[in-house]
């Protein structure tokens, strides 16, 4: 009903910038899945189809800490006389806050502050709320970027709220719009995905929804058929709740009692037209999503009872204030399936989150499909799948609406295509987005002036480059460029590689960065050929293109050079080089706390205990989710200093008996399991 713009005040870690480094694709699109053999023929279907890594044209976000501070975030919320919800614009428009204004009540996880951590595509993500993924596998490009936001009116009048952007990896544009009509107790959400382009294109969609966690919370939806993914064994399984096979004794409709993360997908069959997901709690509050079929799969995320998972709640959020699960939907079956766009289509959904008192003596019936019956009745009594489709309609008439109020900008990328649009194609972006010349910025005007002038402008090989493009038709554009000796540039090169290379073309994108060397060296193309020589296996090779970047720039223009450096040193066996090479560096570069992690394992082997010992004490920033490096690191440091104190081999069983007798400091816990 209203639409305003707000901040809040709260303790988080900033980013500090971004890996300037292209992070080229995996050679393996589609990723190999293991399943147990119980996925039936039609579940098997795409199973990891286009889910290998992918980062291009974006670039990593890795500069951030765990030094918190008071941040003013700006905010953006919707409200009526029922429900408040605010939106973060400057972080992937993820909606922070839903409140029911009855009850004082929050139906998500509010998470009391901003810490990213190593979760997503981009590496920077946070916990709590409601995220929007698409595009590619994983937590989306945009989660941590800056959105367009835009106020708009219905036909009665109502305000309300669109975010949207454009999506560089894929070439779509997509947009989310919030309703709050007076009176309604649903926080109504429409999404578009806009692929108006001539070819089909690989697509995602899971809306992740964060709601605490409690022991007793109960999770349901409109089926029992789960597939879920057993994470000792990174295998997927068929099968239905309340149990599952690695637990047949469990009901694990409650994530409480998981010993280990877990994720289950719920496998709604083609009938029903209205799928839906809800957490029921103790107290008999019910908070539910409820969708039209385009997003047919359900799914329940939780980091499990141990005290690894425990750790992660903590690590995103405070000391017992993080316990939190997520309630998500999608696209395909699981998100390791994978499901192609047709060109010139547009997909759109409606969902609907809201919250609802219900009998929890019947919510928690001992019988699982009693229970579960017990709460579907409920779910089509507060929202009938006829009024879930009539919602729809209604918010899908307004989503060409031209916005009138701008309220937010995000990325000058959507205002560069329209431009590129318009002047080779004689077409525009999709209806109802705005993309202002005004969101244009450093990163897009190297792209426009080659728009304009038929020529990228060169630069200093000490700059670092604004930022990368992929996409075939600038690509197309570059490569016309270049057909003119007048516009040839190391830069210009140096782009064209990274766009072949990205797209496989490999021979090619060699052949354009050594003509980008023989105009002038850089450490930017001799990194990217020393990536190409690793990928071949060609340690030696990879090397020495490293070592002429310290040549031709007197060090590294980037810790991130240093970081590839020195892991390469110890791939290669050269570990005394690599810890050599670390401690001649400035004291700033030391600090870094990627470099110390890579490094530690040589400081292991030349008994740096002090070194390791202040890294154990500090709470590193940017672990990776599964990752067991420090775990390890910690047992087998143990283990060193028992050999040297009672002159002993180091064995398995000796790290074995490290791992019995110094137990890991909860703050390096870590485990998925």
């Amino acid at each position: 009903m209203a639409v305003y713009q707000s901040e809040l005040l709260i303790e988080g870690a900033e980013l500090n910038g971004e890996n300037p480094l292209p992070i080229f694709r995996s050679r393996t699109k589609d990723q190999i899945v293991k399943e147990n053999g119980t996925l039936s023929s039609e579940q098997k279907i795409k199973l990891g189809y286009e889910t290998g890594v992918r980062v291009l044209p974006y670039r990593i976000q890795d500069r951030y800490t765990r030094e918190k501070k008071m941040m003013t975030l700006k905010t953006i919320i919707l409200e009526n006389n029922i429900l408040q919800a605010v939106f973060l614009p400057d972080y992937g428009g993820r909606l922070y806050s839903l409140v029911d204004k009855r009850t004082n009540r929050e139906l998500l996880f509010r998470n009391p502050v901003m810490q990213p951590a190593n979760l997503a595509i981009r590496n920077a993500w946070f916990s709590g709320g409601i995220e929007w993924n698409i595009g590619h596998f994983g937590h989306t490009f945009t989660t941590c970027s800056p959105l367009h936001a835009a106020k708009l009116t219905d036909d009665e009048g109502n305000e309300f709220l669109r975010i949207y952007e454009y999506e560089r990896c894929k070439n779509v544009f997509w947009q989310i719009d919030f309703h709050l009509p007076p009176d309604s107790e649903n926080l109504c959400i429409y999404v578009r995905v806009n692929n108006d382009n001539a070819a089909s294109v690989p697509m995602y969609w899971w809306t992740n929804a964060a709601v605490a966690e409690t022991k007793q919370v109960r999770v349901f939806s409109s089926t029992d058929e789960v597939i879920f993914l057993d994470s000792r064994v990174r295998e997927l399984g068929a099968a239905k709740l309340p149990h599952l096979p690695m637990m047949p004794d469990v009901d694990l409709s409650y994530p409480n009692r998981f010993p280990f993360s877990c994720d289950y997908f719920f496998q709604n069959p083609e009938e029903v037209k209205a799928p839906w997901e809800a957490v029921a709690y103790e107290d008999g509050r019910l908070v539910y999503n409820r969708s039209t079929a385009r997003l047919r799969y359900n799914k329940m995320f939780c980091w499990g009872s141990h005290a690894g998972g425990r750790r992660w709640c903590d690590f995103l959020a405070k000391p017992g204030e993080g316990d939190y699960i997520e309630i998500q939907a999608g696209f395909s079956p699981t998100q390791l399936h994978g499901l192609d766009q047709p060109a010139t289509t547009a997909w759109d959904f409606t969902q609907l989150y809201g919250v609802a008192n219900v009998d929890a003596n019947q919510a928690h019936e001992e019988n699982w499909k009693t229970a579960r019956k017990y709460i579907d009745d409920e779910i089509e009594q507060l929202l009938p799948e006829d009024e879930v489709y009539r919602i729809h309609d209604k918010l899908q008439s307004y989503a060409d609406r031209e916005p009138k109020e701008l309220l937010h900008t995000g990325s000058g990328w959507g205002a560069l295509e329209r431009l590129r649009r318009e002047k080779k194609e004689g077409r525009s972006t999709p209806a109802g987005l705005r993309f202002e010349v005004a969101s244009l910025s450093a990163a897009q005007h190297v792209w426009l002036e080659l728009l304009e002038t038929g020529r990228l402008p060169d630069s200093s090989i000490d700059d670092i480059p604004a930022s990368w493009m992929v996409q075939d038709e600038w690509r197309d554009m570059l490569q016309d460029s270049l057909s003119e000796r007048n516009n040839e540039s190391w830069a210009a090169y140096m782009h064209l590689g990274v766009m072949l290379y990205e797209q496989g073309a490999e021979e090619e994108a060699i052949e354009a960065w050594e003509r980008s060397l023989q105009l002038r060296p850089s450490a930017w193309v001799y990194r990217n050929l020393a990536e190409t020589a690793l990928r071949k296996e060609d340690t030696d090779a990879a090397l020495s293109y490293m070592k002429q970047i310290i040549d031709i720039s007197n060090g590294f223009p980037d810790v991130a050079f240093a970081e590839e450096y020195i892991s390469l040193l110890i791939q290669s066996g050269q570990r005394s080089e690599a810890w050599s090479v670390y401690k001649a560096m400035p004291d700033s570069t030391q600090a870094n706390q990627r470099l110390q992690i890579i490094v530690a394992p040589t400081a292991l082997e030349k008994d740096e205990f002090e070194f390791l010992e202040r890294l154990f004490a500090t709470e590193v920033a940017t672990l990776r989710e599964g990752d067991k490096s420090i775990v390890e690191l910690w047992y087998q440091y143990h283990a060193r200093k028992m050999a040297l104190k009672d002159n002993l081999e180091i064995t398995d069983e000796l790290v074995a008996r490290a791992s019995a007798l110094f137990p890991l400091p909860p703050h390096i816990d870590f485990r998925m399991n």
